[in-house]
């Protein structure tokens, strides 16, 4: 799929499906993108947050709840996402802003963070992503910080090797996405950010619902359920190893000319 079909593809998602699954199915690794990212605001303490590529805004909201004193802007390039999020969050907090806008068109304004949340694998070709981290870091304060939460393919790769030990079929990467290398991307983004955190925060998350429970499931002949249980205990569980592709970077901006 090129960019534009990518684009209607989230533009056809919020038409057809406002509920809590409309950007991912799997609710709990969303709760744990919401923590870490919860964690770090918290830690790094900014007056102004900028979600590019919020969806349907509800890790926005989450945060601007718990964070009343931080102004914060929600940004995505999917006009009928961003209608679905004005709508429902209508009236509801007076620190949080949404509109339209696309991260490869650049933003006109500066935040002291930005984060991103399984955005930038919505960008295709590599040359989009790298345009969309450009536009990121100038986007940024002088020494602000941003949270890239991404999918790689490296941890896909690993925990699809598990899985195949456990007799189970891979699960393949979907058409409208390009996970990061991490190798390659870590070079490019030296020249724009300092690296402060590096962590994988859905290896235990993906062994215990994409491994076991999908093997308990093959066993009884059920249709996994990304409300049953083993999901929301394993969501609970400590970060540890390299098998679940989404991986948090904390980077902060260097001073550099592009």
């Amino acid at each position: 799929m090129d960019y534009d079909d990518i684009r209607k593809y989230w533009d056809d998602r919020a038409v057809g499906d406002s509920s809590v699954q409309s950007t991912t199915q799997d609710v709990y690794l969303r709760e744990i993108e919401a923590r870490v990212l919860e964690e770090r605001i918290e830690r790094y303490a900014p007056r102004t947050v900028v979600d590019i590529g919020c969806g349907d805004g509800r890790t926005t909201a989450r945060l601007a709840e718990k964070f009343p004193q931080i102004r914060f802007n929600g940004f995505d390039y999917s006009s009928a996402m961003i209608a679905n999020t004005q709508s429902r969050s209508e009236g509801q907090l007076t620190n949080i802003e949404y509109s339209q806008a696309d991260i490869c068109d650049g933003l006109n304004r500066t935040f002291e963070l930005a984060y991103t949340t399984r955005c930038l694998i919505n960008v295709p070709p590599w040359e989009m992503q790298q345009r969309a981290l450009r536009n990121i870091h100038a986007a940024l304060a002088e020494g602000g910080m941003y949270l890239m939460v991404e999918n790689f393919i490296e941890g896909q790769e690993n925990f699809n090797a598990v899985r195949r030990s456990f007799g189970l079929p891979e699960i393949a990467i979907r058409e409208h996405n390009l996970f990061f290398v991490r190798d390659k991307l870590m070079a490019y983004l030296d020249v724009l950010f300092d690296v402060e955190e590096e962590l994988n925060i859905s290896s235990s998350y993906y062994l215990a619902s994409r491994v076991l429970y999908s093997r308990l499931c093959a066993d009884s002949g059920k249709t996994p359920d990304y409300f049953d249980d083993h999901h929301r205990y394993g969501a609970a569980l400590p970060f540890t190893g390299e098998f679940g592709p989404v991986r948090l970077l904390c980077l902060r901006k260097k001073q550099v000319s592009l």
